[in-house]
């Protein structure tokens, strides 16, 4: 039987700082925890044990010099096997904790984000006249220091008002409306619709790499149509859009859509609140909003065996469950967690338009 210490130690993450490994700070790590989502904003928290000795010294309270771990520094996680460990985090550090308990040791906390921290703080209120999403999406990767890498999204917007939000508050409000993502990935940008996004693909078997997983299929937010309506104001008319069919994403079967009218019938879902001027827009709208509800169709909560790879955009396929669950996924949510007692493991929410065959 494999010894249990070794294997966590062999998938102990590495920490660098200012794009430099250091042996005591990585020896030192005690539990890590990397969130991603959509929308992106990867969130990091290192724990580290708080007192060490070295040499003949006494105990003595780490990283109280600042020389390493400090506000502002720039920091980087891999992890994977120690013959190839992999990025899955660059960002900066923006909190630092201590933690003092009578039943336990000092703990110190690094708390870090990625390069959207900067858009997330600045707010501003402006009048876009002339937009597109790869313009805007251009900008702000000038804007923090990244290289853009966008798939279409030329259409224009028309007027948008960005009021009184941060930078990533207004792309994602946009990104949303025409059924897009972003994230960010080493020193790039990445902007694309969620039709074209796939950050890998990744074969997860039941019991084996796959150790835990709750799948759902849920009829409830299900739509066979999607209406969006609202008024031009300068023209002195209403405009309107729908949507009846969907870019799924990965997978294949049996559609949420086809199984609500069988089961339940026809159900419209009408979005009459939305600033939409134009028939175009409306029928954007209406798009966005089915494509997102068919896509939920099937949902998944699971625990892998810990995997750099396995991010959000990843489409994952997962095997051993049943033949109407065996299905491919799409990742939307990532949560990379390390600690000493369970190693390295990968929790991860996804999603599928497809219900398989009994």
């Amino acid at each position: 039987m494999p010894d249990a210490t070794s294997h966590t130690e062999h998938h102990r993450p590495t920490v660098r700082i200012f794009g430099r490994a250091d042996a005591r700070v990585t020896g030192l790590v005690s539990s890590m925890r990397l969130e991603e989502t959509e929308g992106g904003l990867c969130s990091l928290e290192l724990r580290f044990e708080a007192l060490a000795r070295y040499a003949d010294t006494s105990a003595e309270l780490v990283f109280e010099d600042e020389q390493l771990l400090r506000l502002g520094a720039p920091i980087g996680v891999y992890t994977g096997p120690e013959s190839a460990p992999q990025e899955i985090f660059r960002g900066v550090i923006t909190g630092i904790e201590a933690v003092f308990a009578h039943d336990s040791a000092p703990e110190f906390v690094v708390l870090a984000e990625d390069a959207l921290q900067r858009a997330r703080l600045t707010r501003r209120t402006h009048v876009h006249g002339t937009l597109t999403l790869a313009k805007l999406a251009e900008k702000l990767a000038r804007d923090l220091g990244l290289t853009p890498v966008i798939t279409g999204l030329r259409e224009p917007l028309g007027l948008q008002v960005q009021w009184n939000e941060s930078d990533l508050a207004f792309i994602r409000r946009l990104l949303a409306s025409r059924d897009a993502d972003l994230q960010v990935t080493g020193d790039e940008l990445h902007v694309s619709p969620r039709s074209e996004v796939r950050r890998g693909t990744l074969e997860l078997n039941l019991y084996a790499e796959l150790r835990r997983v709750r799948v759902t299929a849920d009829l409830a937010h299900q739509a066979t149509e999607v209406t969006c309506s609202g008024w031009n104001a300068l023209q002195g008319a209403a405009v309107s859009g729908r949507s009846a069919s969907a870019r799924p994403g990965p997978g294949a079967g049996r559609t949420g859509a086809e199984l609500l009218q069988q089961a339940l019938g026809p159900r419209a879902e009408h979005l009459g609140a939305l600033p939409v001027s134009t028939n175009d827009e409306a029928a954007a709208m209406a798009r966005a909003a089915f494509d997102a509800r068919a896509r939920r169709f099937v949902c998944i909560d699971a625990t892998a065996e810990g995997t750099p790879a396995l991010r959000v955009g990843t489409h994952v396929r997962l095997s051993g469950l049943s033949p109407r669950f065996d299905n491919t996924y799409y990742v939307v949510r990532a949560s990379h967690r390390y600690d000493t007692l369970h190693g390295y493991e990968t929790d991860f929410e996804a999603e599928c338009a497809f219900l398989g065959e009994p």
